[in-house]
């Protein structure tokens, strides 16, 4: 499988991981009527289309650091994708604070 194959499977099993809870949502009713010409949700799928994006470049990249002339499969490809896309988004998101315990009325 060539660079850009495997950089297309990766973003396919990034892209699976990022939709498949927003899909699940959407089957339940999620997405509230909109205004205007292009809904804000499709926006925001853009943005996230971008993020699977540049995370498939970096998965690739950290792969081929690791393994230059190992040929990649489509299915290895894609379990990565849906593999690392949560790991790295863990490794850029802020991190959470303490929960706090809930107060009495």
């Amino acid at each position: 499988m060539s660079d850009l194959t495997a950089y297309f499977s990766i973003a396919l099993g990034v892209l699976v991981a990022v939709l498949y809870p927003v899909l699940l949502g959407k089957v339940r009713g999620a997405f509230p009527a909109t205004k205007g010409r292009i809904p804000p949700w499709a926006t925001k799928y853009l943005v996230l289309l971008i993020f699977c994006l540049v995370t498939s470049l970096i998965i690739l990249a950290y792969f081929r650091s690791s393994h230059p002339d190992t040929q990649l499969g489509f299915w290895a490809a894609l379990v990565m994708g849906f593999a690392w896309e949560s790991s790295i988004e863990k490794v850029f998101s802020p991190p959470k604070g303490p929960q706090q315990p809930p107060r009495n009325p």
